[in-house]
């Protein structure tokens, strides 16, 4: 082999390693965490399993299961760490007993995704709300820490001791790696849900990136799962079809280069995500019409999604429908960027005066401060109106305050438009 294809060999690994990382760097911690005892050796033997496989994989000798492989790699680290510790003895019952019974107690019967038991660790109760979101995107989806702090506005510095003190206090808790309890599971749900949509989220919303491609597929699957296991949970099913939706116009929305649907080709949009997200959505306000006749926050944003997703254009789209559910949603989740987002559909409905009045009314919002979306649909507003000066002012804050390059690239090109 000439060092040329000694160098490309070497590429070929590392960049299927890489690939696998970036996949399954949660699975593998997660199927780790029952033999290593605790998050933090996991993560140490699944980043020496990963380490391991750049160091003995080859193109001709790569595992037909990678993962499979990882897995072992990974606990036969942490039962050589028990082993120079004299723990193993000790220990030996208790991690084969762990093993044998994972799915013991679990509260339904197709309980067996081990990723999933690592995120209702990660989304303990007791941990803070903001800390449960650092440890999913560092843990489960395998985000460095500086990239899981910039995502969460936080110092890379100031996630890490906030990573440090949550472990800590997984440890101290006593939290165990399973399930929660029939009574406890609700509460624990809802964490989970809130959880997996701000990762789904965050993928929307950030360029394309390794790492925004590794948090969309975790969204994906994580809510795949979700469903899988909870068949009949309204607010699983909608955060499904949510998530089905979004990533079903993710390609158009980046060739586009846009964050607006009016500047995407609906032609590129995914047909198979979008039947899937369909299928989900359907099935949630079903199940929640049957249950107790409301609908909850993901059921609603997944039906306004598909309401998005069914019309061939801006121009076309159900308009009334959509500030309908906009009007269920803000009883059910009262939130600033829900009025915001309803300004809109107001626009399309009342005109852009009525819609200018809501979303003065938000404007004051601390939360929204920083939110590019807020002076964007202002200026967009204020364009319609033809006070041209002051959509100018809202277009040069949106400029100041977004979030990517590719925004405020976007946001640059609607001032120039309004200047010409």
């Amino acid at each position: 082999m000439t060092p040329a294809e000694g160098s490309d060999a070497a590429a070929t690994v590392g960049d299927l390693v890489a690939a696998v990382h970036r996949e399954h760097w949660g699975r593998v911690v997660a199927a780790t965490v029952g033999t290593a005892g605790d998050l933090d050796t996991a993560e140490d033997c699944a980043q020496r399993a990963f380490e391991r496989a750049l160091e003995t994989w080859r193109p001709a000798t790569v595992p037909s299961n990678p993962v499979g492989w990882l897995v072992r790699t990974a606990r036969n680290h942490a039962l050589d760490l028990h082993r120079r510790a004299g723990t193993l003895r000790a220990r030996a019952p208790e991690l084969v007993l762990r093993e044998e019974a994972r799915c013991a107690d679990a509260p339904v019967s197709r309980w067996n995704d081990d990723l999933l038991r690592l995120v209702f660790t990660c989304c303990h109760p007791a941990l803070l709300e903001a800390d449960r979101v650092l440890l999913t995107l560092r843990v489960v989806c395998g985000l460095p820490t500086p990239t899981a702090a910039g995502l969460l506005l936080l110092k890379p510095a100031t996630a890490a001791a906030r990573l440090t003190r949550a472990r800590r206090k997984i440890a101290s808790a006593g939290v165990r790696y399973a399930v929660p309890s029939a009574e406890d599971l609700p509460g624990r749900l809802d964490a989970v849900l809130a959880v997996v949509h701000l990762v789904a989220t965050a993928a929307h919303e950030r360029p394309r990136s390794p790492e925004t491609d590794s948090l969309e597929q975790s969204a994906r699957g994580l809510s795949t799962s979700l469903a899988e296991i909870f068949p009949e949970e309204p607010e699983v099913l909608g955060l499904l079809g949510l998530v089905l939706f979004t990533q079903a116009r993710t390609v158009a929305r980046r060739a586009a280069e846009a964050v607006l649907l009016d500047g995407q080709d609906r032609g590129s949009w995914d047909p198979r995500l979008m039947a899937g997200g369909r299928e989900a959505t359907s099935r949630a306000i079903e199940s929640a019409l049957a249950r107790d006749g409301r609908a909850g926050r993901y059921a609603l944003q997944a039906a306004i999604a598909g309401v998005h997703t069914e019309a061939a254009s801006v121009e076309t789209t159900d308009w009334p429908a959509l500030l309908r559910l906009y009007d269920r949603l803000l009883e059910v989740w009262p939130t600033s960027v829900v009025r915001l987002n309803r300004a809109v559909a107001v626009s399309y409905v009342h005109g852009a005066s009525a819609a200018l009045a809501e979303v003065d009314a938000v404007a004051d919002d601390p939360s929204l401060r920083e939110y590019p979306y807020l002076p964007a649909v202002r200026a967009r507003l204020l364009a319609d109106l033809g006070r041209t000066e002051e959509a100018a002012a809202a277009y040069r804050r949106a400029v100041a305050v977004a979030g990517d390059d590719d925004q405020r690239r976007f946001l640059k090109e609607r001032l120039e438009d309004l200047d010409r």
